[in-house]
């Protein structure tokens, strides 16, 4: 929070009292979020200030606020808040900047966010914080994004945030941020004039001449009550002015009244004031002297804040100064000569150490266009791009546009940083700038930012005809690496629609140019579609440059891990798939693809799932859809949602696997993608099966039959997604068998086809059922056992507890009850250690009509604790620390103690020692 002087703070009770009542709410362990909205000079930083002094003078108060000129300063605002985190020093980031390979600017916003949370941990008492943002909407984007993703994950910790700006529905704000501006929880504070009587009061607190309520009324009529206003009308004109009926003047332009506190300054004061507007809202006090040849800085500075121009920043070493408020600091420099505002920024540019700022001080020094100027910008920009501080990037490529001086060039920079604020995950800025592209000469390159601005923003016919148009439209200037970006965003296209032939062609279009310098996703693309085209050898011998094992730092070992889990995946290869998928990710995190991480993350809890291990799977999935949905990743959405819900539908945990499937199939409904349609349904279906709701299976999953579906490769490919079995199983529980034997029929030949041993199992067993159905019990007991001899093959999985339950109720129907107890037995032990309590039930219902009494398993099923309760619990059985389990599942670790009370209250134990005794881990 800016430290501002003393001034009347008038009215606003309600107000504080709602924001007092927020802030015993977080110092109770639930976190809230407060927002003050309204326009310049309404009072939002007086409101706050006002709300720090009555109400928060016993927390922890941590405060920031975005600058106008450092906007594009990567993680300005995050450095700010950690630099007050003395008790974190360990966690600090570096400096901030766009220049320096070990700074934050290289770094995502997801693990700038995890180490300001680990900071934020390392409170050990419980005196609540109060995270104090203003000005938010000129923070820059990356600390948009990596509050947004701390913001999410205080769950139980004693932290109230304030943020303030002047429009709650700033595009540049991250789409998380604006749902939880909007939720509930969160507390809107839109600040309007004050009233007449507040009026009165200020005019008091003034000490101005009395004026009559009359007046006082025309005054808020005239002003709308904006204290800044009026404050001014006041302190300018007589009383007498403002009585009568005349029209009311206004108030003298706000940098005139600057001009004349600045004027009556020291010369060495006005210097000291003018060089800290040149350096931002606050910096310190002795480069600001540097800047502006300031002999005796604390002097100046005393006078300063005695003219109300500057006031002293937070207390620290060395000293800091700063403006009381950003309209101040703007009327100072915009009040600057050109020529001297000129010479203070090439001041500054010539002391600054952070590479991007000494750019722009020279940015703003600069006269007029600058060739090699806006050379040094392009190469800084290529430099970021390289180490994927995309932001930094984008920046730098906006500026070196405005510098140059030949239209191609202007042009071929504006392309690039619009396609760096893609990458960046900066959607508004870039969609902000789509009428500017369109207005540029039509060229290969325009037609791939706008295809792949369009693909992003979900708008897939736009985008096939822009990146087709950039290769129909390539001649000699046309460099291979636009070429191969597009190529690249074509198979991406054709991969959300499921057309496998085209994912193809696409592909091997691009391999066939140049590599580029980052990490592609073209091999993943080329191994997917072969693979979802029937060619899985094929697709596997495309990814043969592959290492068996890690490092994969670089983009050439990289490159094709993604597919190689996924296919590994879908052939039944789960302990191998959930290797490469979880190095794929960690891979990706660390300098690769930001989507390609959270695909790799999303089919990792569906390798979990199928692998038996629940809780790795809810802990993946959790993780997954906040890490998407904090980084506005739309096109991953459905499948992270649907494949969470999986394990959360088999423990009976129904209304958040229902919660999960709403979310997936919401998402799908934007892309309009039959895969994503297929994902969210299964997900549905399981819930229903789980509940035994049979006919709302059929109804959710039939028109998957159709034949209006014109890209099948996707979901007819057995192993993606298992739409089928739930369909057949569905069918014969409500006596339709032939229809079953319709649907399972293709799913059956095209499992052998691949030899994929785990759905020729889930095969076997709908055979089994059908074959049951249909009165061949010889038939379905050869299913059933063939089944079995699958499973057998691959890892120990989920399928394997499904057919031990169904071979065991088919014996128990034909009255071979010893052979069915000991199928049931089987199943039994599978479903208590994966808690999968709907399943156990059935299987405890058969087992008794077999004449057996069941004890469940110890620390089986533990319905009274939640998933994440489960998660955590199953980390610190491990042998985790506290802060470790944070770190993994970043969280606080307030947020981890809290889970973890809760457990031990829950299961009756009092430390750790005791869930080695109550939990086992999951069937493997």
């Amino acid at each position: 929070m800016r430290q501002t002087s003393e001034a009347p703070f008038i009215g606003r009770h309600e107000e504080l009292a709602g924001m007092g009542t927020w802030l015993d709410r977080a110092a109770g362990g639930e976190p809230r979020i407060v927002v003050v909205d309204g326009s310049a000079g309404i009072g939002k930083t007086s409101l706050i200030r006002r709300f720090l002094t009555d109400e928060a003078r016993h927390c922890r108060v941590l405060t920031a606020s975005g600058e106008e000129l450092e906007r594009d300063l990567a993680y300005g605002l995050i450095t700010q808040l950690m630099g007050q985190l003395p008790e974190a020093a360990g966690a600090v980031l570096a400096e901030p900047g766009h220049g320096s390979g070990s700074g934050p600017a290289a770094q995502d916003p997801v693990s700038v966010g995890a180490v300001f949370l680990d900071a934020l941990g390392r409170f050990r008492d419980r005196t609540p914080i109060v995270l104090v943002i203003d000005d938010i909407h000129w923070a820059d984007t990356p600390s948009l994004h990596a509050l947004t993703f701390v913001l999410r994950r205080l769950r139980v910790d004693p932290v109230l945030t304030v943020l303030a700006t002047r429009d709650v529905a700033d595009p540049r704000l991250p789409q998380g941020l604006h749902r939880m501006i909007q939720d509930d929880t969160t507390l809107r504070l839109t600040l309007e004039g004050l009233g007449v009587a507040d009026l009165m009061a200020l005019n008091a607190a003034l000490e101005s001449s009395s004026l009559p309520r009359r007046t006082m009324v025309r005054l808020r009529d005239h002003t709308l009550g904006n204290p800044l206003q009026v404050k001014a009308l006041l302190r300018q004109f007589p009383a007498d002015v403002f009585g009568g009926r005349a029209v009311l003047p206004a108030p003298r332009r706000y940098e005139r009244i600057i001009a004349d506190r600045l004027a009556a300054c020291d010369p060495e004061t006005r210097r000291l004031v003018q060089a800290a507007s040149v350096l931002g809202m606050s910096g310190p006090l002795h480069l600001a002297a540097k800047v502006g040849a300031v002999a005796a800085p604390l002097t100046a500075l005393t006078q300063a804040m005695a003219r109300e121009l500057l006031e002293e920043g937070f207390a620290s070493t060395p000293p800091q100064v700063a403006f009381p408020h950003p309209l101040l600091r703007a009327a100072v420099y915009r009040a600057l000569e050109p020529a001297e505002r000129s010479h203070l920024h090439r001041v500054a540019a010539s002391i600054a150490v952070d590479p991007w700022l000494v750019l722009q001080h020279r940015v703003h020094a600069a006269d007029g266009p600058d060739e090699q100027l806006a050379s040094d910008l392009v190469e800084f920009a290529e430099r970021q791009s390289t180490k994927g501080a995309w932001s930094a990037a984008a920046s730098a490529a906006m500026a070196a546009a405005q510098l140059a001086t030949e239209p191609g060039r202007q042009a071929r920079w504006l392309l690039q940083g619009v396609e760096y604020l893609l990458l960046a995950g900066d959607v508004s800025q870039a969609t902000e700038l789509e009428q500017t592209v369109r207005s540029l000469a039509p060229n290969a390159e325009q037609h791939y930012v706008l295809g792949h601005l369009a693909l992003t923003t979900g708008r897939l016919d736009e985008a096939r005809r822009e990146l087709t148009a950039c290769w129909d439209t390539c001649d000699t200037a046309t460099g291979p690496e636009t070429l191969r970006k597009a190529a690249e965003q074509m198979a991406w296209l054709y991969l959300i629609q499921g057309d496998a032939p085209h994912i193809v062609q696409w592909a091997e279009r691009g391999l066939a140019l140049p590599p580029g310098e980052r990490s592609s996703f073209l091999r993943d693309s080329l191994a997917i579609g072969l693979a979802l085209s029937g060619d899985y050898e094929q697709a596997m011998r495309s990814l043969a440059h592959l290492h068996a094992t890690g490092p994969y730092d670089t983009p050439q070992l990289l490159d094709g891990l993604l597919a190689r889990g996924m296919l590994r995946l879908w052939n039944g290869q789960l302990h191998e798939a959930r290797r490469d998928l979880r190095e794929a990710f960690e891979a990706h995190r660390r300098g690769g693809l930001p989507y390609a991480a959270l695909v790799a993350l999303g089919f990792l809890t569906d390798a979990a799932y199928r692998a038996g291990q629940w809780d790795e799977a809810i802990a993946h999935g959790t993780h997954a859809v906040s890490l998407a949905e904090d980084t506005d990743q739309i096109s991953i959405l459905t499948v992270v949602h649907a494949v969470t819900a999986y394990p959360l539908a088999g423990r009976g945990d129904f209304e958040a696997a229902q919660a999960h499937t709403e979310s997936a199939a919401e998402h799908a409904r934007v892309l309009s993608d039959v895969n994503d349609d297929a994902f969210a349904a299964t997900a549905g279906a399981l819930v229903h099966t789980a509940r035994g709701e049979h006919e709302k299976v059929i109804e959710r999953l039939s028109p998957f039959l159709g034949p209006g579906i014109v890209h099948r490769y996707g979901i007819d490919e057995p192993g993606l997604v298992a739409w089928r079995p739930l369909l057949c199983e569905a069918l014969i529980r409500t006596g339709r068998a032939d229809d079953a034997q319709s649907v399972l029929a293709p799913y059956e030949r095209r499992a052998a086809e691949r030899n994929r041993p785990l759905e020729q199992a889930a095969a076997a067993r709908c055979r089994g059922l059908v074959e049951e159905a249909l009165g061949r019990s010889q038939a379905a007991g050869e299913a059933f056992r063939d089944g079995l001899r699958h499973c057998a093959q691959g890892d120990g999985c989920w399928e394997e507890a499904l057919l031990h339950l169904a071979y065991g109720t088919f014996l128990r129907r034909l009255g071979r009850r010893r052979n069915a107890a000991a199928e049931l037995e089987a199943a039994h032990r599978i479903f208590g250690h994966l808690r999968a309590t709907p399943y156990l039930d059935r299987c405890e219902r058969e087992l008794t009509a077999c004449g057996h009494v069941t004890v469940r398993p110890r620390g089986a099923p533990h319905p009274v604790l939640t998933p994440q309760e489960l998660t955590v619990a199953r980390l610190a059985v491990q042998g985790l620390t506290n802060q470790q389990i944070a770190r993994e599942l970043v969280l606080s670790v307030k947020t981890i103690e809290y889970h973890l009370g809760n457990t031990y209250g829950k299961l009756g134990i009092t430390s750790r020692m005791g869930l080695t005794d109550k939990l086992t881990p999951d069937h493997d």
